[in-house]
């Protein structure tokens, strides 16, 4: 199983990104599960209501490097599992076992300077070079930052963009826009990701080898 970790300082949308990313993963043809290691158990309440096409399971718990690859069904070995991380100002001791499983780390963050100063106070960085030392590579996972319910229009998201870069951070190319299709993501909502910007996420995942 191919880890993928939804983190963010603290809450930023990161459940509607992870429901979308796996949608767009499923409809590409892969063995997708999702997890829920956020304990207000939101993305496990949609899953419930709305009956996706992949199953998610709640994952929770300090112990997730431990426990939840223990427990990967029959012919998801070679799959992708894609994790909403409760917010990790409030949730250390899950973010840092979720990192120690994850084989791609994606920080979801609005494109605001605000954000990035969140990012900052944590501090992200140190927090995902204090779990290197306890994987088995020794190495931090895969790090990328997601730039999502960014406005349209607003000249901030290339200066976010840029000062990331300059700070060592791989960005993505492709933004996730405030725009109603997605912040309306709920418990019923229907979900189709081929032509969304999910879709276009995940070409670039694919292009940049990022995926198995």
């Amino acid at each position: 199983m191919f880890y993928i970790a939804n983190v963010s300082p603290r809450s930023t949308g990161k459940t509607t990104n992870t429901t979308w990313m796996c949608h767009a993963l499923h409809e590409r043809g892969r063995k997708v599960i999702g997890y829920d290691a956020d304990d207000s158990r939101q993305f496990s309440r949609w899953h419930a209501a709305s009956g996706y096409p992949f199953p998610v399971q709640q994952a929770a718990t300090e112990a997730f490097h431990v426990t939840v690859p223990q427990l990967v069904p029959a012919g998801y070995e070679n799959g992708v599992g894609v994790i909403d991380v409760g917010h990790l100002e409030d949730h250390k001791a899950i973010g840092w076992s979720v990192l120690r499983a994850a084989d791609l780390a994606i920080i979801n963050i609005p494109p605001s300077m605000n954000e990035v100063e969140r990012m900052e106070e944590l501090p992200m960085q140190g927090f995902i070079q204090e779990v290197a030392s306890l994987r088995a590579d020794s190495r931090p996972p895969a790090t990328w930052v997601l730039l999502c319910k960014a406005p349209n229009g607003i000249n901030e998201t290339s200066q976010v963009r840029g000062y990331l870069q300059d700070e060592g951070y791989n960005v993505f190319t492709t933004v996730v826009p405030a725009v109603v299709k997605y912040m309306r993501t709920h418990e019923g909502a229907d979900v189709q990701a081929k032509g969304s910007v999910f879709d276009e996420l995940a070409t670039e995942m694919e292009e940049r080898g990022l995926l198995p």
